[in-house]
């Protein structure tokens, strides 16, 4: 009996982050959120682009500004969660720690963009599923220079 204890307590381990990832995939304004909002760290952030990511990710034109946040993805997973039973539901969250974040406005002709990169915290929206839906605020902390 202790053997399959064992044996069964790291396989559970292992397979809780995909359960996770089930869940977000069927999570439709999560997965909406992350395609605009998150930027992976497989590049450096440096390498990114207004006007690439802007045309690439079909991002809303009707504002003043977008916001992309350049982290692990399951940093933002967890801003919403209150302990691991548990998630914070439609209220307002401070992130932490702050983010690189890449900010791009539309220049006079709108069909380009300018840059404006910073560390910032970020207030996130935690939606009635328990999971980020949008970015309320942002405190900047320090600009990064190109």
């Amino acid at each position: 009996m202790s053997c399959s204890l064992k044996v069964l307590g790291p396989l559970l381990f292992l397979l809780f982050p995909l359960c996770g990832l089930l869940v977000h995939s069927q999570n439709l304004s999560w997965r909406e959120f992350m395609k605009q909002h998150h930027l992976s760290t497989s590049w450096d952030f440096s390498e990114y682009r207004c006007n690439d990511l802007m045309r690439k990710r079909e991002a809303p034109t009707d504002r003043n500004d977008h916001i992309f946040i350049y982290t692990l993805w399951h940093k933002i997973e967890h801003i919403c969660i209150r302990n691991w039973r548990d998630r914070y539901r439609n209220v307002y969250i401070w992130a932490q720690y702050p983010f690189k974040v890449l900010k791009c406005y539309p220049k006079n002709n709108k069909k380009s963009y300018k840059e404006h990169r910073s560390y910032s915290y970020i207030e996130f929206h935690c939606g009635m599923n328990g999971f980020v839906d949008s970015i309320e605020d942002i405190r900047l902390i320090e600009v990064i220079s190109n």
